[in-house]
């Protein structure tokens, strides 16, 4: 092998060694990164709180098959209306039914209910505030003027509207929830987009001939998804009351599906003889509102840039 053939095996060596390097370097960074994200979120104390009571309310709706003492639906004459005891720690109903059990097995269809219905919303107001923000002109005055109309109106009466022309049942009411929750999705992304696309980075994208597609999903939604990450979080527990709503109307679940507001619902002529009926439901709504509230105001402190 000649002098300039060994150099050149030698460069290129190098070359593919300094290659190797940069990237484990900037692995290196991004899990620095990632860890100093999680060190400083749960430095948090409402990330804490937050976290540890929407952690105890997905383990009780993972297992409540195993959590739940009684079957959610087996009437027990014998046992209606009693006071919260050791056998029944919430009480029963006028039916004889557990209330422990059914709130166990309801926290899975609001649990449910919510993280589907926010993952359609998120999905259909991510891509049309994208599209609208992107593009501009005739394409983003349509979008935004759809948005406009359906920010206008608010989530739970449009949610009702949905439902009304589609049907009752569940999953109608997360189809409805979605429908009525995505236009927030689509003004956040849409602004994130208009400053994004001016960025110097985006106009050496488009110069070196790249598709609006790897453009749109590879460099500017990943530098968008910080505020809608967060707006997400905030939007579950909203996604949580929208359901037990409709359901306390009759027009979510129906009996005999344990949810929250299908409880809350049996239990509102009861009051005065059976106040347990209507409490214990209300508590868990407010406890798991309160969770996801909590960790989602957490959140956006920790992505603040200016925090």
């Amino acid at each position: 092998m000649s002098m300039y053939q060994s150099r050149d095996v030698e460069v290129k060596v190098d070359g593919i060694w300094l290659e190797r390097e940069a990237a484990r370097e900037r692995k290196e960074e991004k899990e620095r990164a990632f860890l100093g994200f999680f060190r400083k979120l749960f430095k948090h104390k409402g990330a804490v709180i937050g976290a540890v009571i929407i952690f105890i309310f997905v383990f009780m709706a993972v297992l409540a098959p195993w959590l739940s003492p009684y079957s959610y639906d087996s009437p027990d004459i014998s046992s209606v209306l009693q006071a919260p005891s050791l056998n029944h720690v919430f009480g029963t109903d006028e039916f004889g039914r557990d209330i422990f059990s059914r709130i166990v097995h309801g926290s899975r269809i609001s649990l449910e209910v919510a993280f589907i219905a926010v993952g359609f919303s998120l999905v259909i107001g991510t891509v049309l505030g994208a599209i609208a923000g992107y593009y501009g002109g005739v394409v983003d005055y349509v979008i935004s003027s759809i948005t406009d109309i359906a920010w206008s109106f608010p989530t739970t009466l449009l949610a009702i509207a949905f439902i009304a022309a589609m049907g009752s049942g569940l999953q109608n009411v997360i189809i409805a929830i979605a429908l009525a929750s995505w236009a927030g999705y689509c003004r956040v992304v849409r602004g994130q987009f208009l400053s994004l696309k001016q960025r110097e980075f985006i106009e050496a994208a488009r110069i070196l001939g790249m598709s609006d597609a790897r453009i749109i999903f590879r460099h500017i939604l990943p530098n968008a998804l910080t505020p809608v990450v967060v707006m997400a979080t905030l939007e579950l527990p909203k996604a949580i009351v929208i359901e037990a709503s409709l359901s306390f109307l009759g027009l979510g679940a129906q009996p005999p599906q344990p949810s929250w507001g299908v409880i809350l619902d049996s239990g509102k002529g009861l009051l005065g003889q059976a106040p347990w009926v209507s409490f214990f439901p209300g508590l868990m709504i407010m406890l798991v509102v309160l969770g996801f509230n909590l960790f989602g105001d957490a959140l956006r402190d920790v992505l603040d840039p200016n925090s």
